[in-house]
């Protein structure tokens, strides 16, 4: 079974699930093969379900959680923060709120 973070919730993926499209949010994507359980943390991305019981994750980053330095999460957290209330442009704004998101999302799969 794998669980992936779509954009419109938690979605539980087993064999014999309906082809399906799901754009992907950051979060956790867990892989579950028995009594094993391999989490990641994606950026974004989208899953192909097909109705062979195959699943293909397009991820633009994937990391295993368990390499994710939880000091470097806050220290870029902090840093996009203050980007984000002295940003001037447009351009800046959008930026620094990328990096408070995505930086939000590593804190939150890091502290469950």
């Amino acid at each position: 079974m794998v669980i992936i973070p779509a954009t419109t919730g938690q979605m539980g993926v087993l064999p014999g699930h309906v082809a399906s499209i799901a754009e992907l949010k950051p979060g956790v994507l867990s892989v579950h093969e028995g009594n094993d359980v391999t989490k990641y943390f994606i950026s974004s991305g989208f899953a192909f379900i097909h109705g062979n019981s195959y699943a293909d994750i397009i991820a633009v980053e994937a990391v295993p959680l368990d390499r994710i330095d939880a000091g470097l999460v806050q220290k870029g957290l902090a840093e996009f923060t203050q980007k984000l209330s002295s940003a001037s442009t447009d351009l800046e704004k959008a930026e620094a709120q990328i990096g408070v998101d995505a930086h939000s999302a590593l804190n939150s799969a890091l502290t469950g």
